[in-house]
């Protein structure tokens, strides 16, 4: 196995020449230098011993990123984001998918921790949740960051989900509906809480009165916002005219359900939903919604991530702005 004294000897340089180079020191070293190291490793073949170097400089240029859900159209982009950043950093990503279990979220945590990760990024409060029980910041001063609101005192990256969820239903309210149903997120995420104080929000701005028959429960998947149409009055003097999902995948759920009875999108029943997935400008007709900026989201939790291992202080709050996309699910041509 080729070794750093190798290296050294075959640029005819000294072992802390080339570990500077490895490095990426601050201390001066030639031009001419660096490419002599650089071409010996190259020509040997040389591969740093990670586990050595880790221990040595007590980093391991590794961050983890938990998400609750990777088939959910809305994170890839968060994901692409953090790695760009992480990249351009020299840091590299652990991908950590939990489906929402506590569960996989402990033993995913114990993992990162034997992996001695410099750093985590959280998506979602429920996550932090999960963390606290498993005593994870009890036990590690691991510099951590979370996408999203969450009740502890961890730097937060996030989008105001209650004045973007109120913007969504004074959308509907302006356009004449006043019998609006939303189908939330569970009932344990700070996002779907948020959202739907959004939508209560909305309704007391018009002096109107919340129906708790027209708020049903979802998961944030396709399946039960075309199941939660089952539970809502389409017909009848009592009908909902709109719908405001929580998410895009609901509420294309929900379609999917509205036209497999008949009913028309926009025409019978009005649908907005939340995130601004790609899809949700493909599908017919295409979707209203919230544009969050996922990528951008990503982006700036690894920036301020990276602020926190270099040992700077960070806003304990970075609020991103979100946008109204009103499309043909909530305007008749």
């Amino acid at each position: 196995m080729v070794t750093i004294k190798d290296v050294a000897r075959h640029a005819g340089v000294s072992v802390t020449t080339v570990s500077r180079v490895l490095n990426n020191s601050q201390h001066p070293i030639s031009p001419a230098t660096k490419q002599r190291v650089l071409a010996a490793i190259e020509e040997l073949g040389f591969c740093p011993n990670a586990a050595a170097r880790s221990l040595q400089l007590n980093e391991t240029r590794t961050i983890g990123l938990i998400l609750p859900d990777i088939a959910n159209p809305y994170y890839p982009g968060i994901v692409r984001g953090v790695e760009d950043v992480a990249h351009e950093s020299g840091y590299t990503v652990i991908l950590c998918n939990t489906d929402r279990s506590r569960e996989r979220t402990q033993e995913y945590l114990r993992v990162l921790r034997e992996k001695r990760v410099d750093g985590v990024i959280f998506t979602g409060g429920g996550a932090v949740e999960d963390a606290s029980q498993s005593h994870f910041f009890d036990q590690e001063r691991i510099a951590t960051v979370v996408i999203g609101r969450h009740r502890g005192k961890l730097p937060a990256v996030q989008v105001n989900n209650t004045l973007a969820a109120r913007e969504a239903v004074e959308h509907l309210l302006s356009l004449g509906h006043r019998r609006i149903a939303t189908i939330t997120g569970p009932a344990t995420s700070t996002t779907a809480s948020d959202r739907l104080d959004g939508y209560r929000c909305a309704l007391a701005g018009r002096g109107m009165k919340v129906d708790p028959l027209l708020i049903v429960e979802g998961n944030f998947e396709f399946e039960s916002g075309y199941q939660a149409i089952d539970r809502l009055p389409l017909r009848g003097p009592r009908a909902i005219t709109a719908i405001f999902a929580h998410n895009d995948l609901m509420a294309i759920g929900a379609m999917k359900a509205l036209q497999e009875r008949g009913l028309q999108v926009p025409g019978d029943i009005a649908v907005m939903g939340f995130d601004n997935i790609p899809l949700a400008s493909f599908i017919t007709p295409q979707l209203s919604t919230v544009a969050v900026p996922v990528y951008d989201l990503g982006v700036t939790a690894m920036k301020v991530l990276a602020e926190l291992l270099a040992g700077r202080e960070v806003p304990p709050v970075t609020t991103l702005a979100t946008k109204l996309q009103v499309r043909d699910s909530t305007i008749i041509k």
